[in-house]
């Protein structure tokens, strides 16, 4: 015998057979739950969504924390930049105004420098009068320029004053043309150091020199004429350097003075 068909058609005929009531009782509590599982979905969702929220706010803020601590250490550090250059800034001011007494100061220093070289040029033995004169004409063009600075003007100067020193440690020798003997002639000059400047005619028959007190050239004694050969031939490197006597023109024909002229001369 079949007794779960049995059992199944018994159940059918109670469904069958329940009163109306009872069915719609069913029908809302099923419906109630299906309300209540809805809801809870709802929730859950909310749920999720809210934390998603608020795992992006906590890294966002996390985030902006990270930034802040950086934009503190950078206004830090600019803030020390700053404070360094306005450092700088109050240092440069000084210096500013250090240079600007200075240059007050170098002006008229520079002018007296080119002055009291032009009287010493001036009252030196005349030689290489032309090129020493153009030499003092652009330092006085140098001065009266705006447009060269302070430090060029015055490496100029040094410039000059350097090579009119050395002029007291060297030994030449040029052609050039003296008035002798009621004519302009040609001679060769001949410069020792700063302490004398002869002259020796072509036919090297004649010697002179120039005196410095009065401002003329002399012949000098034919007896010197040999010591001028000899000062005219190391000057022209044809011997070596050597000790030569040469007369003290200034004080007296009759004293002679031993000027060491040595391979650097």
């Amino acid at each position: 015998m079949n007794y779960s068909a049995i059992w199944s058609i018994g159940l059918l005929a109670g469904a069958l057979m329940m009163p109306a009531q009872a069915t719609s009782e069913l029908d809302n509590i099923i419906s109630s739950k299906q309300q209540s599982q809805t809801q809870a979905q709802r929730t859950q969702n909310n749920i999720a969504e809210l934390d998603e929220k608020t795992s992006e706010t906590v890294a966002e803020y996390r985030g902006l924390l990270r930034e802040n601590a950086v934009l503190t250490a950078y206004t830090n550090q600019l803030e020390k930049q700053v404070a360094q250059q306005l450092k700088l800034l109050t240092s440069l001011e000084n210096n500013m105004a250090s240079v600007r007494e200075t240059r007050m100061e170098l002006t008229p220093l520079m002018q007296q420098m080119v002055q009291v070289l032009t009287l010493f040029v001036q009252q030196d033995i005349p030689f290489l009068w032309q090129e020493r004169q153009l030499r003092l004409a652009e330092l006085n063009r140098l001065l009266d320029n705006p447009n060269i600075t302070i430090a060029d003007k015055y490496r100029r100067i040094l410039e000059a004053y350097q090579i009119e020193t050395e002029y007291g440690d060297t030994i030449e020798t040029w052609q050039a043309q003296l008035p002798l003997s009621d004519a302009d002639r040609t001679v060769q000059l001949i410069r020792v150091g700063r302490v004398a400047l002869y002259y020796l005619t072509p036919d090297q028959h004649t010697a002179g020199y120039w005196d410095n007190s009065t401002r003329t050239w002399l012949t000098l004694p034919e007896s010197w004429l040999p010591k001028v050969k000899q000062a005219y031939a190391v000057a022209d490197n044809k011997t070596v350097p050597t000790l030569l006597a040469l007369p003290l023109l200034e004080a007296s024909l009759n004293t002679d003075i031993e000027i060491p002229l040595q391979g650097a001369l």
